[in-house]
């Protein structure tokens, strides 16, 4: 297990979904441990202010790339935009959610959900760790969910996107570890984040995270193990519903709490 530093993962780290949310506090993270940073949103105002303040606040270097992740041609557009740059570490952070009921959802936007949560994460961890696995070092975070170990109702689209997350993550951490890259599958439980807010979620809850918390785990697992949920409670709740509770019954017990918490109508 290696540490994070600019010699160990860089000299350049890649975050998509980069410019606010859990995405920013990777980059302000990962730039505090020296490393320079790509951060790919289609958000441009947010990427603009977040690359201003990695440069202020860390002395590090940075590009912004705008480019939606839900485009055909995503993987060729970044990767003239990232010229001859080094990626030491990937994360792959960059995902739609969308709480409520599957049938009413427009097929555009799922398509989109599936190339963003899935098509970007595969394209850019197989070109990623091609490179990495050259230079025998690197290191690949794929932000899954808790929420790929126990799928529920008004959240299934999501739930099977992050499911192949998850396990394109744990498998690749057996197969490119021999070739020095580290792999983890993270799986963030409610975080206090846009995202989360936006869609109706109660950022004061007992077991919502902070991004910070959360992002500090993700970094501190890295290299430790194939995957992880963020933090003790998280770990301790996956484990009841992944061990001690039948499969139906964990799905409706989360199908219950997303109806609960996030007001979905019947």
């Amino acid at each position: 297990m290696a540490q994070i530093s600019h010699q160990t993962y860089g000299p350049w780290a890649l975050v998509t979904g980069g410019a606010r949310g859990l995405g920013a506090e990777f980059s302000n993270q990962l730039a505090a441990k020296g490393l320079n940073i790509i951060i790919v949103d289609r958000l441009a105002s947010e990427l603009t202010e977040q690359a201003e303040t990695l440069r202020t606040d860390f002395g590090v270097e940075v590009l912004p790339v705008c480019l939606d992740l839900a485009r055909e041609d995503c993987l060729d557009v970044l990767l003239a935009a990232i010229g001859k740059r080094s990626v030491g570490l990937l994360v792959n952070n960059a995902g739609i959610a969308k709480i409520g009921h599957f049938l009413p959802q427009d097929s555009t936007f799922l398509a989109a959900q599936l190339y963003v949560n899935t098509r970007a994460v595969l394209l850019l961890t197989h070109h990623f760790a091609n490179d990495m696995a050259q230079h025998q070092r690197g290191g690949i975070i794929i932000v899954s969910s808790m929420a790929a170990e126990v799928a529920s109702a008004f959240n299934a689209h999501y739930c099977a996107t992050k499911a192949y997350d998850l396990k394109l993550a744990e498998a690749l951490w057996d197969e490119l570890k021999p070739k020095g890259v580290d792999v983890l599958g993270f799986m963030p439980g409610p975080t206090v984040s846009p995202g989360y807010v936006n869609e109706g979620g109660d950022a004061g809850g007992s077991m919502v995270m902070s991004a910070a918390d959360t992002v500090a785990d993700a970094l501190h697992q890295l290299g430790r193990r194939p995957s992880a949920a963020a933090g003790r409670k998280n770990r301790v709740i996956n484990f009841i519903m992944t061990r001690l509770l039948s499969r139906a019954a964990g799905i409706r017990l989360v199908g219950e709490n997303i109806k609960k918490n996030f007001n979905v109508s019947s």
